[in-house]
Formats: C-alpha cells, structure tokens, sequence
C-alpha cells in the first residue's frame, strides 16, 4: 500500500513538502550544460544518496512520504530530470532523430551526461534507480562510473516482446506509430498532448489502470500528475521517438555477459501480466540478474511499494563528512 500525502493535506504542510522537493538547475563542471535536480530537503547530508532517473511519462520527483520514508532509511533522494524535460535542454534533434539513436551515440551522450552531474555534485556510494524508459541510460551509466555501487531497475523492458501489453489498445497504437514515421511520431505526439492537457488524471490512469498500486499513487500525488502533464507539453517529438525506440526495440548493447561483475536487481509489480512476467523473467535468466517482485504498483513500483525498495537497499554507511555541494 502506498502511504504518499493526500492533495487536501494542509497548506502548510504542503508548501514544506514543495520546499523539500524543489528543483532547480546544477551547472555540469567545466561545462555550460544544466541539469534540473531535486536534493531533497535542499543540501546534500551524510546519508546515502539514492539517485532516481525519471521515465518518459513522468519526469516528476518522488512523493514527499516516499523521501521521507527513504531518509529513514538512512537515503537521502536526488532525482535527476533527464535532458528533454522541464528546464533542461534536450540533447540535440539530431542526435534523437536518426542514425544516431539507431547506433547508441545519443544514449551513451545522455549517460555521459548524468555521470558528469554525479561527478559535479561530488556524490560517492550511490544506488541508482531507474524508472521505466529510463533504464537504457541507467544501465549504461552503471558501466561508467565506479561510485555507482547498486543499481536497480524498476519496471524495465530491456529485449523483452510486450508491445501487447500496453493498455488500453489506443496507447498500444500511438506508441507503435511513434516508430513508423516522421509523419506518425508526430501525429501520435501532438495526440498524446492533447489528451494529457485536456485530461491528465484520466490519462495517467488509463495508462496505469491494471496496477490498483499505481492508480492510487496517481490519485494521491495528483498535482504531480498534472505537472508532469504540462511538463510533456514542451517535450519534442525527437525526444519521444528517442526514448520510446530504446525501450521497446531490441537492444543490441544488451548482450548475455553485459551485466558481469555489476552489482544490479531489477524490481518489478506483482500487479503485471503474466506475459510480462514471463518475458522478463526470460531477460533476466540471460542476463544474470535477480529479479524482486513488490506486492504493488507496475509503471510506478518504487513508489508504490517503497517498503520492498528499502528491504532491496544495502544498509546505508553514514559517516561524518557531508559532500561539499549545496
């Protein structure tokens, strides 16, 4: 059961939830590239960082009872709003169009570019979780940067056949029709903003509507939703067919042996089909990665079962020295 903060919780306590949850631009070292972050509760401590990578549907921090129940933890969250979204700039259309998503070179420029901010921001002894779309980079990233000491992989798709299922059968088509054409990427992308500026709520539960765990994390984190909403109404149609290639097409770079000497899980919802489950279990068994089923939540499964994401988690080392970012 998800324990996220219902919308009618008090103004007050809602403005110290949006002030812990704040984001805002990091400068990459030596670089005039910015990222949009969120530490929560502002600086950088002594914890653990547990750095999150969002999805393509919803580049959206985790709810404040989700940090809250990580900083018990011992973790303290750092969500990382990939290029192409909010604030931070895309990586170029021409990387995100063509022969270069095709080849690897705009996924490997991302990850490189994540790994540069974990190196900006001094982060040491990091698990790194990635959210759905977001695993291609994140299992890419792992191989980059030695600090990363756990990663976990939630909801991911890696080769796996499920075009079927997604639900409901319109969203199954406008995700196929994203690959089929410049034409039909953007006739399928100005679909899906029009849908989600008119009816956000109702789409996202549409989306997620066979993980009762997902639903109600959607209807308790609502103003997330709608901001993640009018997020994805400036996001390009470069981006969506970047993102939505390296998720759902076979992925050249995942070989048998790729994973070895890596230290990574990926954490999958009860609440998921069985021919998702048989595929990915199929993926995993290749690949050499145990593979953790939540009680809850599919698309969403950190947040909706947060207590078997913390039974996931090493126990956290915390010491005296705090990183020197703010």
């Amino acid at each position: 059961m998800n324990h996220s903060i219902h919308p009618d919780t008090a103004p007050n306590e809602r403005r110290r939830e949006q002030s812990d949850r704040a984001m805002r631009p990091v400068r990459i070292s030596g670089s005039s590239l910015e990222v949009d972050v969120m530490i929560n509760r502002g600086g950088l401590s002594a914890l653990r960082p547990l750095i999150v990578i969002n999805s393509l549907d919803f580049p959206m921090p985790p709810s404040d009872t989700f940090c809250q129940l990580m900083w018990q933890a011992g973790y303290q969250t750092i969500f990382v709003r990939r290029p192409g979204f909010g604030s931070t700039r895309g990586l170029p259309d021409a990387l995100v169009a063509g022969a270069s998503v095709q080849n690897g070179a705009a996924i490997v420029c991302e990850a490189a570019l994540i790994n540069a901010l974990i190196k900006t921001m001094g982060l040491e002894d990091v698990v790194l979780l990635g959210i759905g779309s977001a695993n291609p980079v994140c299992y890419r990233l792992s191989k980059l940067n030695p600090n990363i000491k756990l990663s976990i992989f939630a909801n991911p798709t890696f080769n796996q056949d499920i075009w079927d299922v997604f639900r409901p059968q319109w969203l199954q088509a406008m995700l196929r029709q994203t690959l089929i054409s410049k034409s039909g990427l953007k006739i399928a992308t100005q679909g899906l903003k029009a849908i989600l500026k008119k009816r956000p709520i109702w789409f996202f539960k549409q989306v997620v509507q066979k993980s009762a765990g997902d639903v109600e994390y959607v209807t308790q984190n609502s103003e997330d939703f709608i901001e993640a909403s009018r997020l994805l109404q400036n996001v390009t149609p470069q981006t969506v067919f970047y993102d939505v290639r390296m998720s759902l097409v076979t992925d050249p770079f995942l070989k048998d042996d790729f994973f070895h000497e890596t230290s990574a899980v990926i954490l999958s919802g009860s609440e998921t089909t069985e021919r998702w489950q048989s595929q990915l279990n199929q993926e995993a068994d290749r690949l050499g990665l145990p593979v953790i089923y939540a009680p809850a939540g599919d698309m969403y499964v950190p947040y909706a079962s947060p207590e078997t994401l913390i039974d996931i988690l090493p126990k956290p080392r915390v010491t005296e020295s705090v990183p020197v970012f703010y």
